[in-house]
């Protein structure tokens, strides 16, 4: 059965966050559907569809490659993956200012904690000195747009939380277990016999203070950042766990790379592996919903655009209407004024004649009594 462009269309949109990774290689139509089904909020967007068209259609674009290629996907459906200029403008600064905003609260959690932390522990150095925040005003809107934005993309913080936490736990037992084999005194000295009896910012701070006492060959350092950096945003992201600080999709992901970083440095390739699959996993799901928007906001634009012509088309009827019933109006006021004169000229010649027919007999009469 063939089906349009734009009912393949709906349908990859609607099914694009499902068949992603081992998914996109399903094929028989038992297992599809079974992947489908499993979603139902999945098929809002196409309830208009009989689940087994969903499925056929859903077949044949995984048969293209279509969910696995992104090249593909774009020759199939260009106009999904297209953005003008002012709309790629639009979302940079949208994701500027949400991240922004992000850094100025990460910043002002981070000086309170370290703040904290330099009144009561100093197990590891003496001279801690948090920055203060940077003062900064609110910019007013840059743009007055009509439609409300949908970005930056942002997932439910119930999606956010499981992600942020379970990273902070990769990279806390990544830790503990690098403390084992090259920090085994301090583990000892401090009691810690697990990676759940230490927080995340504390591994931080004791791996920038030991740096230099732990041997260069503990450190996987080629082609990675400075160490320096990727414990600064670990620690980011263990306050945007604990803190439930909600950050953009893109915020998240850049938190989830630093753990990669992070894991890889301190020779954790297990957990780097499984970092990085949720950072794929993010990098598809947020893509996903950037096609999304876009066909959203096409969809909507085109509604607008059709929404307009319709109010121009009623604007043009309702002046025509107006001037129709002025018209009217002005063409029976003429009638009126015509059946007027017609009447006042008749009862005016009524007049006439009555008058002629009443002085012609006395006129007669006048005449005889004179003679």
């Amino acid at each position: 059965m063939a089906f349009t462009k734009e009912e393949k269309r709906r349908v990859y949109l609607a099914c694009r966050p499902i068949f992603t990774g081992d998914k996109a290689q399903l094929r028989k139509a038992k297992k599809v559907r079974e992947e489908i089904v499993k979603r139902p909020q999945a098929l809002v967007s196409v309830n208009d569809f009989t689940i087994e068209k969903v499925v056929e259609i859903t077949r044949d674009l995984l048969e293209r490659r279509v969910f696995e290629s992104e090249l593909k996907a774009k020759v199939e459906f260009p106009e999904l993956f297209y953005s003008s200029p002012a709309q790629e403008v639009q979302r940079e600064t949208s994701e500027i200012d949400a991240a922004k905003s992000t850094a100025e609260a990460l910043e002002e959690i981070v000086s309170s904690a370290e703040q904290v932390e330099a009144e009561s522990d100093h197990e590891f150095e003496e001279n801690v000195r948090p920055d203060e925040p940077p003062e900064t005003e609110q910019e007013a809107p840059r743009y007055i747009v009509v439609l409300p934005s949908l970005y930056p993309t942002y997932i439910p913080y119930k999606a956010q939380h499981v992600i942020l936490n379970e990273a902070q736990r990769m990279l806390e037992e990544t830790c503990f277990e690098f403390a084992q084999k090259w920090l085994p005194a301090v583990l000892v000295e401090k009691g810690w016999d697990c990676a759940s009896s230490v927080e995340l910012t504390k591994w931080t701070r004791l791996l920038t203070t030991k740096a230099d006492v732990i041997p260069s060959e503990a450190f996987h350092l080629t082609g990675m950042p400075p160490l320096a950096e990727l414990l600064a945003a670990t620690s980011k992201l263990r306050h945007s766990a604990v803190h439930r600080l909600w950050t953009t999709a893109r915020g998240i992901q850049d938190l989830v790379k630093s753990a990669v970083a992070l894991a890889v440095i301190l020779g954790d390739h297990k957990r780097a592996s499984q970092l990085e699959e949720i950072c794929h996993e993010l990098e598809s799901k947020i893509k996903a919903m950037e096609l999304n928007k876009n066909a959203l906001e096409n969809s909507t634009t085109a509604g607008l655009e059709d929404i307009k012509r319709q109010r121009e088309e009623l604007d043009r009827k309702e002046r025509e209407v107006i001037a129709s019933m002025v018209k009217n109006d002005q063409e029976n006021r003429n009638l009126i004024g015509a059946l007027l004169e017609d009447s006042m000229s008749r009862i005016l010649e009524d007049k006439i004649v009555v008058e002629d027919e009443f002085k012609d007999p006395e006129n007669a009469r006048g005449a005889c009594t004179i003679n």
